[in-house]
């Protein structure tokens, strides 16, 4: 980034839909926030209704989470993969498979179930939590197979074998009337850089 040390100022708030709070992105963020010391991020996770809330509330500046819960037609786009992590005790073959799923509303757990199901998997749900933590503390356990994205894969935990999941869509929206603000530019520009 090409801004010197504390020349950006202001208050930015950030959405992010929790899948990205345990990535490398909340690092970066709190990485810029030290450098920019006359700058208050405040970052926001939660589902994709309560990003739409917080977006359309004002409460944040710049929303990052799955497009068809943006009130804002999204500034840009970008595809990631899912794939599949699961505790090493885990017996991929079994009938039905034992999932780790996210609670409703999840807009990527039924692209999930249809790829089982279009492969001919039956699939048991074995746990199911309203957190990345809880989800990740399940597989973790050993309770079953979940479809979560690359960065929240914790070591030994990639399951090959099982069908290919389908990409997931983020959009970035962003609350009209910010358009020159150096600060909201600045985190615009580092969340892009990043996903």
């Amino acid at each position: 980034m090409s801004m010197g040390r504390g020349t950006v100022v202001g208050h930015c708030g950030v959405g992010l839909i929790e899948d990205l709070t345990a990535a490398p992105l909340a690092q970066a963020l709190a990485d810029f926030a030290r450098m920019h010391p006359q700058a208050t991020l405040e970052l926001a996770s939660g589902h994709g209704p309560a990003m739409r809330r917080a977006f359309t509330g004002s409460r944040i500046h710049l929303a990052l989470c799955d497009p068809s819960y943006l009130s804002e037609p999204p500034r840009w786009t970008v595809r990631l993969p899912l794939v599949w992590a699961a505790g090493p005790e885990v017996d991929l073959g079994l009938d039905p498979l034992p999932l780790v799923l996210f609670s409703q509303p999840c807009r990527w757990r039924m692209p999930v179930l249809d790829t089982l199901k279009d492969s001919g998997h039956a699939w048991r749900v074995a746990f199911e939590g309203t957190s990345l933590a809880g989800v990740q503390s399940a597989v973790r356990a050993g309770l079953g197979v979940a479809a979560v994205l690359p960065a929240q894969v914790e070591p030994g935990m990639a399951v090959r074998g099982l069908p290919e999941l389908p990409d997931v869509e983020l959009g970035l929206a962003r609350r009209p009337g910010t358009e020159g603000d150096l600060l909201v530019d600045a985190v615009e520009e580092l969340l892009k850089s990043l996903i």
